[in-house]
This record gives structure tokens, sequence and C-alpha cells, in this order.
């Protein structure tokens, strides 16, 4: 009865976000000229633990933390709207330089930076992200981002089960998928950036993949390269750890990663970061992908040092 309710008000709250968000945009803020110190973004393939890893920041008593604030995104430029949450219409997933000009770094400060409410750092998580390293950076120079990163298999396979199970439901849209959109926009979104796009990412393979898993391993390739075509020009403002070690190292892995931040790491938030925490342990297991995949998808995990691999398809 309760998750019927919400299915019905769910298009309620996207549309008052969705105006609050515009508003905001057109309203003149001191962060227009002066947009304050440069944030910190939490970049990583869906699925690979940047949501507990933001969990752990909100608690943390000099950082301002915005969770995937999709309808601010979509304030800001409405390409960044893969899912078609608060626009319809077209929308990216790969976002460089280029689709960054002065009103969108206007909207920028208006919308994302202004939510700073006076903590010494805003730090900001959205998954995409980890697509949009170049964008990001024309709107926000200087910003700092740690990249997590997740055995490859275990990624793939959360989110087929998310896409499969496809809990969350909104009245009015019977073809949304959780993890891909309505229609599979976002899968389609996908493929034109990565592939059909000037990236060139596996084009002549992506068309072979059929599953869940095999997509969302897809997705996770496509986040690494970009990424890492992000390297040189972040240089030491990208800092990259894995999920793994967060789990197994909390302490170290998080002490490196608030100094990264320019942040200090008191020992009762410690405490508290650690008491949120699992247990690190990754399977060692298998998917199959077309070869040239397979091939980047397991230098990758060669790379990372995780058990998972990839079985080339005939």
């Amino acid at each position: 009865m309760l998750e019927t309710l919400r299915q019905y008000l769910r298009p309620f709250r996207y549309a008052r976000r969705r105006r609050a968000s515009l508003r905001l945009a057109r309203t003149p803020s001191p962060y227009d000229t002066d947009p304050g110190p440069a944030p910190g973004f939490i970049v990583g393939c869906g699925r690979s633990g940047t949501t507990i890893l933001g969990k752990i920041f909100q608690t943390h008593p000099e950082v301002r933390y915005l969770f995937e604030p999709y309808h601010l995104w979509a304030a800001v430029d409405p390409r960044t709207d893969a899912t078609n949450l608060y626009h319809r219409g077209e929308a990216r997933l790969i976002m460089d330089a280029s689709l960054a000009d002065d009103q969108a770094r206007l909207r920028f400060n208006r919308c994302i930076l202004s939510q700073r409410a006076g903590r010494p750092i805003l730090i900001e998580k959205t998954p995409q992200n980890a697509m949009r390293l170049g964008f990001l950076e024309a709107l926000a120079p200087g910003a700092r981002y740690a990249h997590i990163v997740r055995d490859g298999v275990s990624v793939a396979n959360s989110i087929a089960r998310v896409a499969e199970e496809n809990e969350y439901k909104v009245v009015g849209r019977p073809r949304l998928n959780q993890w891909w959109g309505e229609d599979d926009v976002k899968w389609r979104i996908l493929v034109r950036d990565g592939a059909a796009g000037g990236a060139g990412y596996f084009a002549s393979e992506v068309g072979a993949l059929t599953t869940h898993a095999q997509r969302g391993a897809y997705e996770w390739l496509v986040s690494l390269l970009e990424v890492d075509r992000g390297h040189a020009a972040l240089g030491p403002r990208l800092h990259e750890f894995t999920y793994e070690s967060l789990l197994t190292a909390p302490r170290e892995t998080l002490t490196a990663l608030t100094a990264f931040f320019g942040r200090s790491a008191p020992s009762d938030w410690l405490d508290t970061a650690v008491s949120m925490l699992g247990e690190g342990r990754t399977k060692a297991r298998t998917i199959p992908l077309p070869p040239g995949m397979a091939a980047a998808f397991n230098a990758f995990q060669a790379r990372w040092g995780f058990p998972g691999r990839a079985e080339p398809m005939p």
C-alpha cells in the first residue's frame, strides 16, 4: 500500500523539484561573481560504492554533501538528464568541455555551488559524472575528483540485479526501467555516445551485448576509459582507489581521501565510517563479452588486482 502511494507521489515530487531548480537557475546569486573554493566530486560507475562513500562524507563535519542531484544538473544543462526524469529530449552521457558555455557555468554556480551551506567544502556524487570530466572541468576549474573503482564483474552483476528487479515505479511511466530509463533511453544514449560517437568504444561489438550484465560491463568499461582520458589534464587532482580497499582498509583509505580533499580525518568520524561499512569480499566470477571488449575489460581487472574476468565470446 505504501509503495503504491509512493508511485503516485513521485511524479509530483519530480515536477516540484524541476520547478524549484529552474527557478534557482534563473535567480541572481552571490555565487554569480564569487563561486568560492572549487568543489570535490565523487565519480565512478554506478554500483561501485559511490553511495556508501557519499554517505560517509555526509557525516563529516566540514563537508556539505550532495547526493545525485539530477534535478539540479537538469537545470544546469538538460542534456545531463540521461534517464529523462526531469527533461524530455536530447541527452548525453559523455560530455566534454565544448558543451559548457558561460550560461551553463552561471547556472552551475547558482544550482550546485550555492548548496554549500557554509561548509568549507562541497562534495557532489553522481556516478555518470565519471563520463563528464571535461564538462565538469569547464564548469568548476580546479575541482578535485575521487574515482572509486570496483571489480567489473561484481558491478555488472549488480547492475543486472537492479535492472531485472526493477523495483522503482513511477505512475504514468509503465516502461521505465530503474537502471536504463524509459524505453532503454540511457542504454541507447550510452551506445550512441560510447560506440557511435567520437569515442568509438567497441563500435563493432556493442551490438552483440544482449544481457543486462553485459550492458553493465560496457557501462563500467566506458566509465573507466573516460576517466583514463582525463588523467593527463587532471594530474594530482584525480585520486583513484578501489571499493575493496575502502572495505578492507577503511581508516587508511579514508584518511588519504580526506587529505586529498584538504580536510582532516577526525578519529570519531573514522569510527562512524568504519561502522557503516561491511566486509570486503569479491568472488572470482566471469562474464561473456566480445573479444575486443573482453581484452580491455581484463586489462582493467588486472590493473586493479580484481579476480573476475571476461570470457571472450565466439
